[in-house]
């Protein structure tokens, strides 16, 4: 199971009331639908989530979170950040030795 890591942006936040939401109210399954009108704060993320098809909708305003969907998301938003990740310690390691060879 893949985890989320902190939630640091506005719109990661938003992500994460929207997914603890639908957790909590057990809304995972088409079966498990709940009835939702996202708060005006929460939109955005919500029609984001919606568009991408990790919240799914059944009938009118009965929606559920495909955990399925959501946590391959999760695993490839961190698959992208890895490579940035090393980059990053790589040049820091370089000025590091730079900064101590001189």
């Amino acid at each position: 199971m893949a985890i989320e890591g902190a939630a640091i942006t506005p719109a990661a936040r938003a992500r994460r009331k929207l997914v603890d939401h639908f957790c909590a109210q057990h809304a995972i399954t088409p079966y498990d639908t709940i009835l939702y009108t996202p708060p005006a704060e929460l939109k955005a993320a919500f029609d984001k989530l919606l568009a991408e098809r990790l919240i799914r909708k059944e009938g009118h305003a009965y929606y559920w979170l495909d955990l399925r969907a959501y946590e391959a998301a999760v695993e490839q938003r961190q698959r992208k950040l890895v490579p940035v990740t090393i980059a990053v310690a790589v040049l820091l390691a370089v000025v590091a030795m730079l900064f101590y060879a001189g």
